[in-house]
């Protein structure tokens, strides 16, 4: 960097105008940086309504596990990049506002947030649509160079995995370790799930319409005045035929299919997760590799989450809070298998 620094202040004198009435003097090092600015960058994001979408992320291994219509939206983001003395890169970001993520149906009529996909080529839904609003007050994450002098010791990693059947790891003989340190804020998390494809919906609700046709032609006279009462009920009661004419097709036929489309059994709403009072709650995370895996290590996380509403079936069955959730002690590791 010092280099750099030198580099970029002698081709500024070397294209200055040769009047050179003013005395030049050598710049020492200390001189150099207050002239020249602190090192590091910053990274400064303006993301409007529209934000960032991407149509599709698949993840295969035999069959394919699909999420569609990612969209992060609505904040302001400043990142901070910096290569310490020691060679560990540190990274912070703050948001001004809330982030926006929506995923699946919200995005796109007729996607899926997650959906499962044979090799074949058949799709089911499991999530319909997930709308996150979070609060990212701070984000600092710091990737050590575990080869410097005393590494382990000034970042404090001390995260070691037992599985208790021979496999152990210590992060402090990785060759690198990331340090994740937020605090985050769920403002709001609305999740549907368990709907059907768009294809799937096509099917099922052209077999309502077929349904819903061969009823309408088999009413009876109840009365002795003719079918115009009971067709006029039997209409009234399904909100897709709008008409009223005992037949459900053309847009009537697609509005019936994208609200099979849209729908989910099961339906989680106004998620929250803050410090009990409101307030963001701190979150830790130390992650390492080795030959046998990936680990990530929680550090202590005091929350309280709450489901403001839960539907089954288009019916609520209530609310649930879980208070003084507490991670510290939990070590994950990640690996493949065969």
């Amino acid at each position: 960097m010092k280099f750099l620094k030198k580099a970029t202040l002698a081709a500024a004198v070397a294209v200055a105008p040769f009047a050179a009435q003013a005395e030049l003097k050598a710049m020492d090092d200390a001189m150099m940086s207050a002239t020249t600015g602190q090192a590091g960058v910053t990274i400064e994001i303006d993301m409007d309504a529209s934000g960032i979408t991407v149509g599709e992320v698949a993840y295969t291994d035999q069959g394919t596990l699909v999420l569609e219509n990612i969209q992060v939206s609505e904040t302001d983001i400043t990142q901070t990049i910096d290569v310490l003395a020691d060679g560990s890169l540190q990274i912070g970001m703050e948001t001004s506002n809330n982030l926006t993520i929506d995923i699946g149906n919200g995005v796109e009529a007729g996607s899926s947030a997650v959906a499962l996909r044979s090799t074949a080529g058949e799709q089911t839904e499991v999530v319909n649509d997930v709308h996150l609003v979070v609060d990212l007050q701070s984000n600092d994450t710091t990737i050590v160079n575990m080869a410097a002098a005393g590494a382990a010791a000034n970042y404090n990693i001390t995260q070691t995995f037992d599985n208790g059947a021979g496999v152990t790891s210590s992060a402090a003989a990785g060759s690198a370790v990331i340090l994740a340190d937020m605090d985050v804020r769920i403002v709001d998390l609305d999740v549907g799930a368990f709907g059907y494809t768009q294809a799937q919906a096509d099917v099922r609700g052209s077999a309502s319409a077929a349904n819903y046709a061969t009823g309408y032609a088999a009413l009876s006279d109840q009365n002795g005045n003719g079918l115009a009462d009971e067709q006029a009920a039997y209409t009234a009661a399904n909100a897709f035929d709008a008409d009223n004419d005992g037949a459900i097709a053309g847009s009537e036929l697609t509005a019936l299919q994208g609200a099979i489309a849209g729908g989910s059994a099961v339906k989680l709403n106004n998620i929250t997760f803050d410090n009990g009072s409101g307030g963001a709650v701190n979150v830790q995370q130390t992650i390492w590799a080795d030959s046998n895996g990936v680990y990530i290590a929680m550090g202590d996380i005091d929350g309280t989450l709450n489901v403001g509403g839960i539907e089954i079936g288009g019916a609520s069955i209530g609310s649930v809070a879980v208070s003084d959730i507490q991670l510290g002690g939990l070590t994950q590791r990640i690996y493949g298998h065969n």
